[in-house]
């Protein structure tokens, strides 16, 4: 029996649309407790500062210094494509790179406030916040995974350590650097004795994990594909930045999928043509998707339906790429299950595969918080980090060897 200790994890997605934060009890082991969760939501042009912040370092290789430098003029590129209100663009052009982080770390440092105001304990009683940051750029054949915040900064406005740059060192050691789910994800497997089975986490950027039994070695993860990237960046382009996403499949649940279309985008929408076929440990980054012409060219309803088949479509796929028997239990976590179009073509695709007794639930229905499962992961593995335990190994990121990780960041005395 490890002894426990009290911490917070946070997480930013891809969709860059806000934090979720959450409150765990864990040993860093075998035991982890939920005690408390809490989001917050970024303004409209907090939310354009950011994919500014990632477009500017994109054009830039990752070179966080050039794109700090150049950064208005990358505001001013991004603007020329992409309407936005005289309000928000006068917004944006108060911030600058630094500004930008340092508005999301004071925004993490509330969100943590507001998560305590819910339990009984104050900031004295959290041994650790694994604080993941915003990804702005994973390009692990470069060596270079850049997710920002100040995480000094947070360990001084909470008054609590932090644990932040939790990817780098599996980059540095050969790995992928993600996804980094399936060791929290055997887990809560574990806890329930589940396995074999399979999670799928939908975020921007769909993961599956396949455990076949409680051990380290008995996982497999890797990055099926799109989640809701293309989706989200789909509605965006169609609404004219009005709307982010297609929430509750409003728009694909009027459409039909265009099958023509559908085959493109399994051939073209990634700009890796082999990426479907390869064998993990693999992963993906946002940049790494693109909306193929055809789909330009149908409605908003068909175009929908369409890109979310796509996304079930590549989860499917990707057991033609592991040699584990397939699972019949499926178990989906994430924000993306909220659109219930992807689920219908998951389990439609699945049944089809694998036959009718497959089982498809979602992770609340095993009593897991499907929202937060990445915001109580980086708390999991904070404390992991603490205890000097790897928190990838080579059959999850393909890193040569068990990977410990994070950068420590105690509170300063002046602040």
């Amino acid at each position: 029996m490890h002894p426990t200790q009290l911490a917070i994890g946070m997480m930013t997605g891809s969709s860059m649309d806000g934090i979720d934060a959450a409150l765990i009890e864990t040993d860093g082991h075998h035991y982890v407790r939920t005690l408390a969760t809490a989001c917050s939501t970024f303004s409209p042009a907090f939310q354009l500062a950011l994919r500014i912040a990632e477009y500017a370092v994109q054009q830039t290789a990752g070179h966080l210094a050039q794109a700090t430098m150049h950064f208005p003029q990358y505001i001013t590129q991004y603007l020329d494509s992409t309407p936005v209100t005289t309000h928000i663009r006068n917004a944006l052009s108060t911030y600058t790179l630094d500004r930008i982080m340092q508005c999301l770390t004071e925004d993490h440092a509330t969100l943590v406030k507001r998560l305590l105001q819910q339990t009984p304990f104050t900031a004295d009683a959290i041994g650790v916040i694994g604080f993941h940051g915003q990804n702005l750029y994973h390009h692990p054949e470069q060596g270079i995974t850049l997710q920002v915040g100040d995480g000094q900064l947070l360990a001084n406005l909470t008054g609590i350590p932090v644990i932040n740059r939790f990817r780098e060192n599996d980059v540095q050691h050969g790995g992928q650097g993600a996804p980094f789910a399936p060791l929290y994800h055997q887990v809560l497997v574990n806890q329930k004795a589940l396995h074999p089975a399979a999670i799928v986490n939908c975020g921007g950027i769909a993961n599956v994990t396949y455990i076949s039994g409680p051990k380290p070695e008995q996982l497999i993860g890797f990055d099926t594909g799109p989640g809701n990237v293309l989706i989200d960046r789909f509605i965006r382009e169609k609404t004219q930045q009005q709307e982010n996403m297609d929430r509750d499949g409003r728009y694909g649940l009027q459409g039909q999928v265009n099958q023509a279309v559908l085959q493109q985008l399994l051939q073209e929408a990634i700009t890796d043509p082999d990426y479907l076929h390869k064998k993990p440990p693999k992963s993906l980054d946002s940049r790494q998707f693109h909306l193929i012409d055809a789909i330009q060219h149908v409605s908003i309803e068909e175009g929908a339906a369409t890109l979310e088949a796509f996304t079930a479509h590549c989860i499917v796929d990707s057991l033609n790429v592991i040699s584990l028997p397939p699972p019949k239990t499926w178990i989906l976590a994430g924000g993306g299950w909220n659109n219930p179009v992807i689920t219908t073509y998951l389990t439609q695709y699945l049944h089809a595969k694998m036959g009718p007794d497959v089982s498809v639930k979602q992770a609340h229905d095993y009593g897991w918080h499907t929202q937060f499962l990445e915001a109580e992961m980086f708390g999991y593995f904070a404390v992991r980090s603490l205890l000097d335990l790897p928190i990838s190994y080579p059959n999850t990121t393909g890193v040569s060897q068990p990977m410990t990780g994070g950068q420590l960041h105690r509170p300063s005395a002046f602040v």
